[in-house]
């Protein structure tokens, strides 16, 4: 009753917090435009992630313990919202986003004395203790998981479907190590995701005959599900009651990682910047080989359960994280062997 609680009410703030701000968004223009890269109709309203945080600040400050791991959240969470949405609106600078992001990453980091410092036993020899240069490593992660999430929304319901797995995923993996107190957490994000996800997809349209204005995540969405992404990962697989091993973090969210790793390195060869943009993402690749957008979306999110379900299974049977390494990297390898083959 009291997971369904804290998950009940993450939704209806969520459905009310679009109901408010939807005509807010219009009238201070915080709209998505058309352009040669964004190929939609009309001014969107990017409210998706401001919604979801909002639900996940009311039913966090109704429902969780108030710890101090979780102020920092909120706190972290609120300023990568904020500085999303000036993005949004403002279409900031590379190098602001980023030094936006340390400072970030700096609060959670020092304000909890929580790092990356273990990667498991992925080579085979035995822990990887990283000592003090986890806390670069961790620097990096959160950068990293936050810019991929953000660069993997280009169609409509992909970050919201991907955004819900890697919750639902993280939540298995709590239930599985018996760590029934950080269950809420994933739930509460999982479930506040819902409501953007029916709008964005048009839901009500289709199954209702209600016009609803349809929304977009925005910058402040997906870089905020980045960050989320980034802290559960984290407080599931470091410590001395760590639910799940790092290995398994990077099957539940390797569709983002896997789409920004190989486009960087595709930018980087053709001498472009990482961050500029393009229409070379997976999903555009999709779209140029002949598949709708909601053929794109399906085929996408299968492949993200499958792959989640890998890391879920392996996690279960408790197979070596070398082996869970190697696979993860064999994807990797067909992942861009496939790309290729689909663009050519």
């Amino acid at each position: 009753m009291y997971i369904l609680a804290t998950a009940t009410t993450a939704f209806i703030f969520a459905f009310l917090a679009i109901k408010f701000f939807n005509p807010v968004a219009i009238e201070i223009g915080l709209v998505d435009k058309p352009c040669e890269r964004k190929q939609h109709s009309g001014h969107i309203p990017l409210i998706g992630g401001i919604s979801i945080f909002l639900a996940v600040l009311a039913a966090s400050l109704l429902w969780l313990p108030n710890t101090l791991e979780l102020r920092m959240y909120l706190i972290a969470s609120a300023m990568m919202v904020f500085i999303g949405a000036l993005d949004d609106k403002f279409d900031l600078r590379v190098r602001v986003r980023i030094v936006g992001q340390i400072i970030i990453a700096s609060l959670m980091i020092y304000g909890v004395g929580g790092y990356i410092s273990n990667l498991g036993n992925i080579f085979g020899f035995g822990e990887v203790t990283l000592g003090p240069l986890g806390i670069i490593f961790t620097y990096v992660g959160i950068i990293v998981v936050i810019n991929a999430y953000n660069m993997i929304d280009g169609i409509d319901g992909l970050i919201g479907s991907l955004s819900i797995n890697t919750f639902t995923s993280i939540a298995i993996l709590f239930i599985m190590s018996g760590q029934t107190d950080y269950l809420s957490y994933p739930l509460i994000l999982a479930t506040a995701t819902v409501p953007y996800l029916m709008y964005n997809l048009g839901f009500f349209e289709k199954f209702f005959n209600k016009e609803c204005k349809k929304i977009f995540m925005g910058d402040a969405g997906s870089m905020f599900v980045g960050l989320s992404v980034i802290w559960l990962l984290t407080m599931g697989t470091q410590g001395e009651q760590a639910s799940f091993r790092p290995i398994t973090a990077l099957w539940i969210c390797a569709i983002p990682l896997m789409d920004m790793l190989a486009i960087v390195v595709r930018r980087y060869k053709n001498g472009k910047s990482p961050f500029k943009p393009d229409r070379d993402h997976l999903h555009h690749i999709l779209q140029r080989a002949g598949l709708s957008s909601r053929q794109t979306l399906v085929a996408i999110s299968t492949i993200a359960v499958i792959m989640s379900v890998i890391g879920l299974a392996g996690e279960y049977f408790q197979v070596a994280e070398s082996v869970m390494l190697i696979g993860f990297l064999v994807m990797f390898i067909i992942y861009n062997l496939a790309i290729r083959h689909i663009t050519k």
